[in-house]
């Protein structure tokens, strides 16, 4: 049996279909989704390729929970994913563990085992599901395409928590282990998967929300490491990247008007890849954040402007003195996104989504890298379609 909630609280939604098997007595759950979607470019190549558009935008997933005693529960969830250029067609599990949890007074004490997806920010544990995600793309500055191999998919373990506080819920985990690493990040960062490969290396993090029925309140912090190996010595080097990034999050919902906003301050220390390793790391202290303003209207549509931006060194936020060390433009150093968008649900089941992004900067285009200004403009926009379909039993 699924909880029910209605649709304005979609992140609430989210929540309890991922504990509702520890608080009711159904033994399984299965569900699943499928999405299509198109996406066409102009002046970039991003997402889209050489062709400006692209119809390799397809998300699929079969997921099923099994509790066979009170106390016990596994959990395993297979998936189909293509996103254009950033992620070649495949299919892997993304989520498989082990759980137990325990009833605490009017709370909830559990432990889980395998892999699991963080936590960080409001979107990150159900970013690959169109009904959970506020739009087809997430806002880049928190919730990168082309770095989530270095974030999203844990191995290792997490102690979690939920607990009536005042007039709402607060909810918490503490993750360790190592990120699944797959050939996606090798292109996405270095542009290719002729020059070497990522490694996963330690991973943890910390997350705690608070959320009631009109407010929800959020703090992050994870450090994901990964190392790389090159294939051909000499044109890359070995080396490493390390995240280490706070995101604290704010959602406010009143009547039929929602303001989401998210801020990540962090850094991105390196070492090696295009250099020989030194004595001491490269810091580049980042900072994104977006503002999403949500209308939901009457014959379950919604509408939606956000602004994202990005700036890939606060100590360099316009770019010169990227353009003056690397020769690349400036605008690869920082990244200003407005997105318009509407989605509509037709029924329970199914979501027709739509939206359009003008974009000045290209900080997060891949390859990271090597960024290539003749296939990428400082200004340049993006229009995505999808359509969604999702069961349950």
């Amino acid at each position: 049996m699924f909880t029910t909630v209605n649709r304005y609280s979609l992140p609430l939604c989210s929540l309890l279909l991922l504990t509702s098997s520890v608080v009711t007595a159904s033994e399984w759950q299965l569900s699943g989704f499928i999405g299509q979607g198109f996406v066409a470019g102009e002046d970039t190549q991003f997402i889209v390729g050489e062709d400006s558009s692209t119809f390799d935008i397809t998300e699929a997933a079969f997921a099923v929970s099994w509790k066979p005693i009170e106390h016990v529960r596994f959990a395993s969830a297979l998936t189909f994913r293509q996103w254009g250029t950033l992620s070649e067609a495949d299919v892997m599990f993304d989520y498989l563990f082990a759980e137990y949890s325990h009833q605490v007074g009017e709370g909830m004490l559990g432990i889980r085992a395998g892999r699991f997806k963080n936590e960080t920010g409001f979107y990150s544990s159900t970013r690959d599901v169109p009904f959970t995600r506020p739009s087809i793309m997430l806002p880049q500055s928190i919730y990168s395409d082309y770095f989530r191999d270095a974030q999203l998919h844990i191995e290792g373990g997490d102690l979690f928590g939920m607990h009536q506080v005042l007039d709402g819920v607060v909810d918490w985990h503490i993750s360790v282990g190592q990120v699944n690493v797959t050939e996606d990040l090798d292109r996405n960062v270095m542009g290719s998967t002729d020059f070497g490969e990522f490694s996963a290396e330690d991973y943890y993090s910390g997350d705690i929300e608070f959320q009631n029925d009109y407010l929800r309140l959020g703090v992050s912090y994870y450090d994901a490491e990964i190392s790389f190996d090159p294939f051909i010595p000499g044109y890359y080097y070995p080396g490493d990247i390390r995240l280490k990034n706070w995101v604290f999050s704010g959602q406010f919902r009143y009547e039929r008007l929602e303001l989401t906003a998210e801020y990540l301050k962090g850094d991105r220390v390196t070492n090696g890849l295009v250099a020989p390793i030194e004595a001491d790391d490269l810091y580049d202290p980042s900072v994104g954040y977006y503002i999403d303003l949500r209308a939901y209207l009457p014959n379950e549509v919604e509408l939606f402007v956000r602004y994202d931006k990005h700036i890939d060194n606060t100590d360099d936020p316009d770019g010169t003195n990227y353009e003056a060390v690397y020769g690349s433009p400036a605008y690869f150093g920082y990244t200003k996104d407005w997105t318009f968008g509407a989605r509509w649900f037709p029924s329970n089941d199914w979501l027709l989504a739509v939206e359009y992004h003008d974009v000045e900067g290209a900080s997060w285009v891949t390859p990271i890298v090597s960024p290539d200004p003749l296939t990428q403009a400082k200004h340049w926009s993006l229009f995505a379609l999808q359509l969604s379909y999702r069961f349950q039993w």
